[in-house]
């Protein structure tokens, strides 16, 4: 069958400004795509998140005239879920004969409320790959779909959801996802995955609505044939980024794979998130070992009331053990913080400053932005939000944009507290009014800091130029190594 996948545009608060070539590619269209393909399906992808609503249309519309598709899929998530809904409104008003898929986070928790809305449409809920091939052998065959797993439909005016789909223990049975469908000559950063779930239920994520809480891994020996399989198509390839719900949880696995790409001399630059712990001084030593240059560390908050609010489950000592682990490291360590957590007061925001401010002594963290709390359906912290009367599941069905968390505090003084904050830890602000008279005592650390890493602005601007302006990257590797361009 002709299938055409689409994640269509974010909403105007969480849309990039321009269309970045390196930015992040959906891996779960990527499997799709693979997997359906493997199959004998023809399919085809389109990733739109970071264009306007209208040249989303222009482009989804000329796409299924193009392909004249059996089936359109759309993976919806919160924040592109307006797009998507217009969309699969026309599509079929227009097209009447085309099914159609929908999958994702949001889908899997507010099914109920899109099948009402969309009574034509099938629910893919939770992982996608075995399901969604069930789906079109049985559309082709025009068979019921009542013994497919892990959808929900309406038949008879009544929503019919089958039992859940078993997750995929054997994650190495899946083919390669479809990187050619995100890549371009000039992309020179890959996104990949190693394995999937997380065994942690931070409250303000929704990942258990896929993934229910069970970690699942990749043998080592697949992961390095997925990367000498990129090398080899992608000649311009330099880096590639890990996004693993929880990429450090077994240090051994870690260890086993660095050593592995040691071994086979493979010459990239890594980049992954993870969490404080457990971090090991061997997992350190052989992650730089291997080339990775950047490890992102979910903190949050720096108030021990907050983390224990929210459930991370890491504490002051277990972050400055991290922090110390890597204070000799040339490895870049960047912290997610999150302002208007539940519970947050001005007494928290000044513990996580303080707390900041203390591990910026063992090694020194550059802080570009901070974020603010959004709720999303199906996290603990929606449950809160509707239990406090601010908010109920018809917002979904809105256009509204995806809400800050203002149960507790005005959207005025979220962003007061995110100001102040990032006033106290942004090394950027430390010359401004504001910034200077928080900062000025963190100054021996900061020059500490800057004196250190002089040897290392290439690597550190080489990295942010690939990954923020990917365009003057290029002409600049260009002009140093006086290679054509591609």
């Amino acid at each position: 069958m002709k299938v055409l996948f689409i994640s269509s545009s974010f909403e105007d608060d969480a849309r990039s400004k321009t269309i970045n070539i390196n930015s992040h590619y959906p891996m779960g269209l990527a499997y799709l795509h693979a997997f359906l393909e493997k199959y004998g399906h023809t399919v085809h992808t389109l990733f739109l998140n970071d264009y306007s609503y209208a040249d989303c249309r222009k482009i989804v519309l000329k796409n299924v005239k193009m392909h004249s598709p059996d089936v359109v899929g759309f993976n919806i998530i919160t924040q592109n879920r307006t797009a998507s809904f217009r969309l699969i409104h026309h599509i079929h008003k227009n097209n009447p004969h085309i099914r159609i898929l929908i999958g994702g986070i949001h889908t899997t928790v507010m099914y109920k409320q899109i099948l009402k809305r969309f009574p034509y449409i099938i629910a893919v809920l939770g992982e996608g790959e075995i399901t969604a091939k069930e789906i079109l052998e049985n559309i082709h065959a025009r068979k019921s779909l009542r013994h497919v797993d892990g959808i929900a439909y309406v038949s008879k005016r009544k929503i019919i959801k089958t039992k859940n789909r078993v997750l995929i223990t054997d994650l190495d049975t899946l083919p390669f996802p479809k990187h050619e469908v995100f890549f371009s000559e000039t992309r020179t950063i890959a996104s990949m995955i190693t394995s999937r779930g997380c065994p942690f239920h931070c409250s303000f994520c929704v990942l258990n609505a896929i993934t229910r809480g069970y970690p699942r891994k990749r043998s080592v020996q697949n992961v390095i044939a997925e990367i000498e399989y990129l090398i080899a198509t992608y000649p311009q390839l330099e880096t590639i980024w890990f996004h693993d719900d929880q990429f450090f949880l077994i240090n051994s696995r870690v260890i086993e794979f660095c050593n592995e790409i040691f071994r086979k001399k493979i010459k990239l630059k890594f980049i992954c998130s993870g969490r404080f712990k457990p971090i090991s001084k061997e997992m350190v030593e052989a992650l730089e070992k291997a080339g990775f240059i950047q490890v992102l560390l979910g903190l949050e908050s720096g108030s021990p009331k907050i983390l224990d609010l929210c459930h991370k489950f890491i504490t002051h000592e277990d972050v400055i053990k991290a922090m110390t682990l890597f204070k000799n490291s040339k490895i870049i360590i960047s912290t997610f913080l999150i302002v208007g957590l539940y519970g947050e007061t001005d007494e928290t925001v000044e513990e996580t400053i303080r707390f900041v401010q203390r591990i910026q002594r063992i090694k020194y963290l550059v802080f570009v932005d901070i974020g603010i709390l959004l709720v999303y359906p199906g996290t603990e912290i929606y449950s809160i939000a509707k239990k406090r009367g601010f908010m109920n599941d018809s917002y979904w069905l809105t256009e509204k944009p995806t809400p800050f968390f203002t149960v507790e505090h005005s959207q005025k003084q979220l962003e007061e507290f995110k100001k102040r904050t990032l006033d106290s830890i942004a090394i950027g602000r430390i010359l401004t009014p504001s910034g200077f008279p928080h900062q000025y005592y963190m100054i021996p650390w900061i020059i500490k800091f800057l004196i250190a890493q002089t040897p290392r602005y290439p690597l550190y601007a080489g990295h942010i130029l690939q990954r923020f302006f990917p365009s003057v990257y290029l002409r600049a590797h260009h002009l140093f190594n006086r290679k054509p361009l591609v």
